[in-house]
């Protein structure tokens, strides 16, 4: 199969994100006087968005909808107004897109995370000619697992899912990848184990970004 465009999962498959996370939430968990999160505790947070973050991080009150829009909001506002602290590709992952770039094969990101953020994110550590396609969540268009974001990207790439190779370092990616069509490959550098992936429905894994070059011609 010639595959001619490839979606990617931003946090843990194309950037390190973990820190900034943590940051954030503990922010916002220190003003409302919440027990704050440890570095282990980040990773569970990471995959449903921001609102997800806060409500996993909300210990005592995570069914309170109320207090978890309110903070969510705050988180987005918080994250918006500093995206990049200790956030960084990963490493191979720029010789990675450059080695793409020069087959000419489309490239996106998509991610839970709210559009601006995610913007914000992909052109400070990636620049603004590196994908074709930058989507965030927003209203309207539900998350992941949801395929309907990709699917998007598949429309506007005028390519049907099965041209298109989806890499991520989750169950959410996975199995959002096989609700769509798309060609799932595990990234297993990411913040999910192997099994993880796995158990999710995935069978082909990657220990490194360049090896993804091993499935284009």
């Amino acid at each position: 199969m010639i595959y001619k465009a490839i979606i990617f999962d931003l946090d843990g498959t194309l950037a390190n994100t973990v820190l900034d996370i943590k940051i954030h939430v503990n922010t916002i968990l220190k003003r409302h006087s919440f027990p704050e999160v440890s570095l282990e505790d980040t990773y569970a947070l990471i995959g449903g968005g921001l609102r997800y973050a806060m409500k996993k991080a909300l210990k005592g009150a995570e069914n309170n909808e109320k207090i978890i829009d309110l903070y969510g909001e705050e988180l987005v506002e918080e994250y918006s107004k500093r995206p990049i602290i200790d956030t960084h590709p990963y490493e191979g992952i720029n010789t990675l897109l450059e080695k793409i770039k020069e087959k000419k094969i489309k490239m996106a990101v998509f991610s839970n995370k709210s559009h601006s953020i995610t913007e914000k994110v992909v052109y400070t550590l990636f620049g603004r000619e590196m994908f074709d396609i930058v989507k965030g969540y927003t209203e309207g268009v539900p998350k992941k697992p949801d395929p309907g974001g990709a699917l998007l990207i598949a429309e506007k790439f005028a390519l049907s899912p099965k041209e298109i190779i989806y890499l991520g370092d989750s169950d959410t990616d996975c199995i959002t990848a096989n609700n769509g069509g798309f060609k799932f490959i595990a990234a297993l550098w990411g913040y999910r184990t192997k099994k993880e992936i796995a158990d999710a429905g995935a069978d082909l894994f990657i220990s490194k970004p360049i090896e993804l070059l091993d499935f284009l011609v």
